[in-house]
């Protein structure tokens, strides 16, 4: 025994050096088994686990878009109160009832005012429900794929083999083990959940800013194309139809830019900013910039204005006759009951297609690679 001890005293420099050399090829070897037995293993059962997850996904989505269409329904009200504020038309109509002694020429202005506050509404209802629908659908669609990600993560991580190795020893040490968890789940979970209730109360911009500046443009639009139709003129389903095409067609030249700014007005530093919020309103931005986006915003255009148009007379009247009516047009395409536009826009396949798009596009590496990845 002293002869030993001798020897370490002697080449004590050597033995430390190779001991870490040694504990450092062992390490490096049993990473090494430890990296394919896992990989052997997660290649195993990731076929399995994909296939579990798939209708859990399907669950949450479901789940959280019904519960959007619920919050759609309860947003619009006020919505319909911007719009009606914006273009005061029965304001119009009872001050021409209230003032007889007016000129011609005065009574003829307020007409031609309600003219185009009556295609204005039309036009505020389509494209202002219809952003809030995309804006609210990609925000839950963005949350719901976060909620499937965190939940595949915990279910099928797999330790690394350091956490292994500090688990034995805190065993062999007589201390009690903490559970393993993955960190990528546990670091700053509380900043994560409050950073997610900050987002989807973001939807407040569109409702309020977003929508007053989305009427200002339609309205200045309304007015360029309606200047060239006269209250004298006759009007019928057709006709009214070519208006709010070539009103609708100015709108949708505007840039994917105009439409986001008016949900998350991001600069162009906000959008590679590390803050949790920010990171999630980029991702927002970014799906409604999309070419998917712009496609079923036309979509969902269309069934208000094809709505507003079927109510409309079949024969042609004379526009100063029909304006009157417009105001029940206006009320049928603004309502969420049953058969409006909105509840059929909510239903159909283009805003569900969209919505699992987004839910597609914020998801994170496929489970398969993320997994794989940590033991490379």
């Amino acid at each position: 025994m002293s002869g030993a001890w001798e020897f370490i005293k002697r080449h004590k420099g050597k033995i430390i050096a190779l001991g870490a050399l040694t504990g450092a090829a062992a390490g490096s070897a049993y990473a090494y088994y430890t990296q394919q037995e896992a990989q052997q293993h997660l290649l195993s059962s990731l076929s399995e686990n994909e296939f579990r997850f798939q209708p859990r996904r399907h669950f949450v989505f479901n789940a959280q878009q019904r519960a959007c269409d619920k919050s759609i329904r309860d947003i619009v009200p006020n919505l319909s109160s911007l719009i009606e504020d914006r273009f005061p038309i029965e304001q119009l109509t009872e001050k021409l009832k209230q003032n007889s002694d007016m000129s011609v020429e005065e009574k003829v202005e307020i007409w031609e005012k309600i003219k185009v506050l009556s295609v204005a509404r039309i036009m505020g209802v389509a494209y202002s429900y219809s952003l809030l629908t995309l804006a609210l659908k990609s925000q839950i669609s963005i949350l719901a794929a976060d909620i499937c990600t965190e939940f595949e993560r915990t279910i099928c991580y797999t330790p690394t083999w350091l956490d292994t190795i500090k688990t034995q020893v805190e065993n062999l040490l007589g201390y009690e083990a903490e559970p393993i968890r993955d960190p990528y789940i546990e670091v700053n979970s509380k900043q994560v959940a409050s950073n997610r209730q900050v987002f989807i109360r973001c939807i407040e911009y569109l409702t309020t800013t977003g929508v007053a500046k989305l009427l200002t443009v339609i309205e200045e639009t309304c007015k360029e194309f309606c200047s060239s139709i006269s209250l004298t003129d006759r009007v019928n389903q057709d006709s009214l139809r070519d208006v709010l095409d070539q009103i609708d067609g100015k709108l949708s030249e505007l840039e994917p830019c105009f439409f986001s700014k008016l949900v998350a007005p991001l600069s162009e530093e906000e959008r590679v900013s590390d803050d949790g919020v920010l990171q999630l309103l980029t991702r927002l931005v970014k799906a409604l910039e999309s070419k998917e986006c712009r496609e079923t915003l036309v979509s969902l255009v269309d069934f208000y204005l094809t709505a507003a148009v079927h109510k409309a007379p079949e024969k042609p009247e004379v526009l100063a006759k029909l304006l009157p009516s417009m105001s029940d047009v206006y009320y049928f395409i603004s309502t969420d009951g049953y058969d409006s536009p909105l509840q059929n826009s909510l239903c159909s396949s283009d805003v569900d297609n969209f919505a699992g798009f987004v839910f597609g596009l914020t998801k994170q590496p496929a489970l398969s690679s993320a997994l794989i990845a940590q033991y490379k």
